[in-house]
């Protein structure tokens, strides 16, 4: 085996902490904690996660980093560098991990707006200066996923090679650099030993796996969507979790299955195996379980899931194939994304750990000692007024009542309303008041701009609507409005901020406010 490889397995130079700061709208809380010596870094696995915020509000950075500092996290992954963001991360002890997203990449290739090296020194190296802890630099997020009408970067190993020139060209080579890869860069098998690299990445892949065993710091990055690969293999729901009550199980060879986890984990394993890279760092860079939106996406199934999935992770038990390792993981996402692609999957908007107001949506203990407890609430959050915007029951012109509720779902979330999800069970009238109220609360309970018009067919309430399980939310008086997670060009430097959709509203929020209450 070569040391290089054995280097990889072990981590590489030890635990790292570094600083770093970016500026941009999306956002991804990650983590990487590198240990030395032998094992596979750290003396338990380390548990990161995810801030995605692909959303219409997102809390405060400053109340998420409380929140995270409070669960006693430590790393945290965000998407793309936004401004308030790292100004936020710059007084913290968090261990940050950004990424280059896909849209900078297109945009800059389109446009010759900028260069990775703009990007690195602009993005990366100002706010390590500054004090942001940047220790793992993500180029690209699933560069060759096609879903949802993705433009694959089929550049993407190009603009890996720039950016790690690029860091060291600024002497940061201790910044770890990985790319994320989704699972459908696998076969669909029926075991883990028969997994492999589809044909049409398998030579990408080489490319990357002999980057990364080149690279000082790289390391193999890996979503895993339980869920999605539950159902898509027809498997019986027990598989999903760690504690498996069913006599259900995959044995391959010499080896036994008993949960998807170690499944999906070691299927990857075995396809890095035959691409020739037997001791690779593979590390999960996103994996989690939903509470709504679909089949079996419930709360008590991802309390359940969770409190399985971390006590194994931190309790370092490792897989059939790497039995007794570490396995550094990212949950997510720490909140729900209300703006997140449909075509993905309608659960995947409520992978949330926490609701959108920053209160937890099941039990669950960071740690992995799976003690019976919620984690902290999120401090200081004022919600809006409240007030519903619900159907006014006219049926008179249903073709115009149709017309008005598919017109709030496309651009808000209807997906509480899908198949077996919590709010599937209204009647019709309830259906179109839960559209209309989404959308009405998406847009800040904006009654100038007709948030709760629906040509005439929306009414306000004060009288809660919800029911059971049912929500209908009230949007959280935030100080900023999220981007959608979309990274912005037109950045104008560290400290002016961007030019764009993100901007700071908390005086317009706060007149809002004063003036509905005192109406």
């Amino acid at each position: 085996m070569a040391v290089a490889e054995r280097r990889k397995l072990n981590g590489g130079a030890g635990t790292l902490f570094f600083p770093a700061w970016v500026p941009v709208p999306a956002v991804l809380l990650l983590v990487v904690l590198v240990g030395g010596g032998g094992g596979i870094r750290g003396a338990e696995g380390f548990v990161g996660i995810y801030w995605g915020r692909y959303a219409t509000q997102s809390l405060v950075p400053s109340v998420v980093v409380d929140l995270l500092q409070q669960n006693g996290l430590t790393e945290i992954r965000l998407s793309a560098p936004s401004v308030n963001v790292m100004e936020a991360l710059q007084s913290s002890s968090l261990g940050v991990t950004v990424a280059i997203q896909s849209d900078f990449i297109r945009r800059m290739k389109w446009n010759n707006i900028r260069t990775i090296d703009d990007w690195v020194a602009e993005l990366l190296v100002v706010p390590i200066k500054r004090g942001v802890k940047i220790k793992t630099l993500v180029v690209l997020e699933e560069p060759y996923l096609t879903a949802a009408g993705r433009i694959p970067i089929n550049n993407a190993t190009d603009v890996f090679k720039e950016a790690v020139a690029s860091l060291e060209n600024h002497g940061m080579s201790h910044v770890r650099t990985t790319t994320i890869q989704s699972p459908d860069i696998l076969k669909i098998v029926k075991k883990p030993s028969e997994s492999d690299f589809r044909d049409e990445y398998k030579a990408k892949m080489l490319e990357y796996l002999n980057l990364y065993n080149r690279t000082n710091n790289s390391f193999y990055m890996y979503n895993l969507y339980p869920l999605t690969s539950l159902v898509d293999n027809n498997w019986p729901l027990e598989f999903a979790f760690m504690d498996n009550n069913s006599s259900f199980s995959v044995v391959d060879g010499p080896y036994t299955y008993t949960n998807i986890f170690e499944f999906l984990f070691d299927a990857l394993v075995v396809a890095i195996e035959k691409a020739g890279f037997p001791d690779m760092e593979i590390v999960v860079g996103e994996i989690g379980f939903p509470t709504d939106g679909g089949k079996y996406a419930t709360p008590e199934n991802a309390e359940r899931f969770h409190r399985g999935f971390l006590k194994h992770i931190v309790q370092k038990k490792g897989t059939p194939r790497r039995p007794n390792m570490n396995i550094d993981v990212f949950l997510g996402t720490l909140l729900d994304e209300n703006k997140y692609p449909l075509l993905l999957g309608p659960y995947r908007r409520h992978r949330g750990i926490y609701n959108f107001d920053g209160v937890p949506k099941f039990k669950i203990d960071f740690s992995g000692q799976g003690r019976d407890i919620y984690p902290s609430t999120a401090k200081g959050i004022v919600k809006m007024p409240s007030r519903w915007c619900i159907f006014n029951g006219d049926m008179s012109n249903a073709t115009k009542v149709e017309e008005q509720m598919q017109f709030a779902c496309a651009t808000s979330d209807c997906t509480p309303l899908y198949p077996h999800s919590t709010c599937s069970n209204l009647n019709h009238t309830w259906n179109v008041s839960y559209a209309f109220n989404v959308y009405y609360q998406s847009n800040n309970q904006e009654l100038d701009n007709g948030a709760c018009d629906f040509s005439g067919l929306g009414v306000l309430t004060p009288f809660d609507p919800s029911t059971g399980a049912c929500q209908f939310p009230v949007e959280i008086l935030t100080a900023e409005k999220v981007d959608g997670g979309i990274q912005l060009l037109n950045y104008v430097g560290y400290g002016s901020g961007p030019r764009g959709t993100t901007y700071s509203i908390a005086l317009s929020f706060f007149v809002i406010f004063l003036s509905m209450v005192l109406l």
